[in-house]
């Protein structure tokens, strides 16, 4: 675990080292005004939610609970990297489309892990679509869609620079985390051709809760290697090509979504185990410079997740791949801008590498136009067809498709007020299962459907000057969700009631010259006929979230110092009853609040050298978060059935040395 300690302790003390000794050069320090915060319409053809580079530098996030914890709408939870799920608006994973470069990230290789493993430190930005959308989202996007963008060399390069380096180390108080990064890009005199290389590794112990527990099977050393080469073939065409290889490796909890113990009714040892995500991504446009109506995208991509791990003395391998192609035209037509494009994929999924296999295609065509019908009134309107072919474990041929519409409009009042409305249906078909799973004599029903969402939204927004605001009240409905009928059951069937959300949220911010402020609120109630959804007995499917409010204070001091704080408050659900088989089950899922601070300082004047200090969990709260495995100990024969508590008080110290 603490292989190459003495160098990576030795480049964080020698950047901050250089810091101390050359700050008195910084640049004069001039007035600064921050980058504008905007808050606009969620009309169908927009993002409800980006998370940019800068976001992540603040956080300095190194999981996916990190990346969205300012998120009040996206969240997830627990201190198992690998067993950490992604929530959007209490929807999981598997009502999501997740790509990263465009590379769909099709299913889980475990059911107790996450689908989805990423550096933070690698991504330009993430983009975050809430609800069932339009129809370029993606197939079985039931929730929404996240999409991963990871950085280019121009990204890095200043103007007047064409190669550069990047060295950035970071310590962490909990776990002793230590993190090294190497980073080296550039691109020809042209300008035309661009590279870069960003090479990662990191280790840290086991956590520590808000009481100072150690939270066994939280351990974890992580490496990455990332390529990326991007060419302007000629003035309309554009060529990108990158792979990515991340490994995560530790002795985690053989369930990494459950906490770690040996003694309780459902034990969760320990396993050596080992995660790895491998993708190549080739991205090629073309942009008539003579005409509007070609503006083609083409994407290729390959992507491959394994886990391997121990139960108890057998070791258990499994993979999914997927290989898929996505087609896309923009074409602009008077008032109308229609996008139009055809999606393709094929899944496999394999369990010890055996005949215990799962392969799926999923073939989808789309049409979406945005229309200016004038000043006051944009139409968004769209349509879907999606094929669905599965080959399951038991030589079983299941397929279904179906048309999925959807409608949206922007009325602008004034040039500062708008309101938004819109409708769509998404649908998600027979899919592989995860690789785990289709050891254990799993079936599907023989007359197994397309489960199908129902988004409708309303908004207004509001923006004059530094101020803005907007909100929504929402409901989302899945019919026919494909599932079992208990946690632990093996036969997937359409589930007779509907998973119904209904929700609301408020996002307001304002900004001063140097400071600014936000706060950002979602409700929502997550149903499946009278019982409330969780976790454990909907997985990657839905959960409950509790109200959350998300409050942010930016100040820049200077052009070389800016410092901020944020907090999460989260209400909680109780007298939760859930009726699982022949057994009632109680529990509540406590609320809880946390603090986060941070620093950024520039001691040269401008981004040659970054020293950075973020303190998360401020003040060493106890609590599991409403994203992770809820806790059932109170419930007899139930005992171990509970996610691993939050981490505590994490101080992180960084340097970035650019060259």
């Amino acid at each position: 675990m603490r292989s190459n300690v003495t160098f990576k302790k030795s480049l964080l003390a020698l950047a901050i080292v250089q810091a101390t000794a050359m700050s008195s050069m910084a640049l004069a320090e001039d007035t600064v005004l921050l980058d504008e915060l905007k808050v606009e319409g969620r009309a169908i053809t927009e993002l409800d939610q980006e998370i940019t580079a800068e976001d992540i530098e603040k956080s300095q996030a190194t999981d996916l609970k990190g990346l969205f914890q300012n998120k009040s709408e996206v969240t997830a939870g627990g201190s198992v990297n690998i067993g950490q799920k992604i929530y959007v608006r209490n929807l999981g994973e598997d009502s999501l489309n997740i790509t990263v470069d465009g590379a769909e990230q099709s299913g889980g290789v475990f059911h107790h892990a996450g689908r989805i493993t990423i550096e933070p430190e690698l991504l330009k930005r993430v983009e975050v679509e809430a609800g069932a959308a339009n129809a370029t989202s993606g197939p079985g996007a039931l929730g929404g869609s996240i999409r991963f963008v990871t950085k280019d060399a121009s990204d890095l390069l200043d103007d007047d620079q064409n190669v550069g380096a990047l060295l950035k180390s970071t310590f962490s108080s909990n776990g002793e985390g230590l993190k090294n990064s190497a980073t080296v890009y550039g691109r020809t005199e042209s300008g035309k051709t661009e590279g870069m290389l960003h090479i990662l590794d990191s280790s840290h112990d086991n956590y520590d809760d808000g009481e100072g527990n150690e939270l066994e099977g939280t351990e974890l050393d992580e490496s990455l290697g990332f390529v990326k080469v991007k060419t302007q073939l000629t003035e309309e065409q554009g060529l990108s090509v990158s792979y990515e290889s991340l490994k995560k490796a530790g002795d985690m909890t053989y369930k990494p979504e459950w906490a770690y113990n040996t003694t309780l009714t459902n034990k969760n040892p320990l396993s050596d185990s080992e995660s790895t995500r491998k993708t190549t991504t080739v991205n090629y446009n073309f942009t008539d410079s003579e005409s509007d109506l070609i503006d083609t995208q083409v994407t290729l991509y390959k992507t491959r997740n394994d886990l391997d791990s121990v139960d108890g003395s057998d070791n258990i391998t499994g993979f999914v791949e997927t290989v898929g192609v996505t087609l896309q035209n923009t074409s602009i037509l008077d008032q109308h801008e229609l996008t139009y494009g055809l999606n393709h994929r094929e899944d496999e999924s394999n369990y010890n590498n055996s005949s215990n296999t799962e392969t799926g295609t999923v073939t989808g065509l789309y049409l979406q136009d945005s229309i200016d019908v004038n000043k006051k009134l944009t139409i968004s309107t769209g349509v879907r067809y999606d094929q669905y072919d599965l080959d399951d474990v038991n030589n079983q041929q299941l397929k279904d498709s179906d048309v999925s519409p959807n409608i949206g409009a922007v009325i602008y009042l004034t040039d500062q007020l708008n309101l938004t409305a819109n409708y769509s249906k998404a649908i998600r078909g027979p899919e592989i299962k995860d690789a785990y799973k289709i050891s254990a004599g799993v079936s599907n029903s023989d007359d197994l459907t397309a489960e199908t969402a129902t988004n409708t939204e309303i908004g207004i927004n509001y923006k004059k000057g530094s101020f803005s605001v907007s909100g929504g009240v929402y409901e989302s409905v899945i019919e026919d969700a494909i599932g079992t009928e208990t946690p632990w059951g093996k036969a997937y069937t359409n589930l007779e009631e509907d998973i119904e959300t209904t929700g609301f949220y408020i996002d307001i911010s304002y900004q001063l010259e140097r400071l600014a402020a936000g706060l950002h609120f979602h409700s929502a109630d997550t149903m499946q006929g009278d019982q409330i959804v969780t976790r454990y007995t909907h997985s990657s499917t839905a959960t409950s979230i509790g109200d959350t409010l998300v409050l942010s204070l930016d100040y820049q001091m200077s052009q070389t110092f800016e410092a901020g704080w944020s907090a999460e408050f989260v209400k909680g659900i109780h007298d939760i009853e859930q009726s699982v088989s022949t057994y009632t089950l109680t529990l509540d899922k406590p609320g809880y609040a946390t603090h986060n601070i941070y620093a950024k300082w520039l001691p040269l004047g401008d981004d040659q050298l970054t020293v950075a200090l973020t303190i998360n969990n401020l003040f060493d709260k106890q609590y599991l978060s409403h994203a992770s495995m809820e806790d059932y100990n109170g419930n007899s024969g139930w005992e171990g059935i509970v996610g691993t508590a939050a981490t505590g008080r994490d101080i992180r110290l960084s340097a970035a040395l650019k060259f």
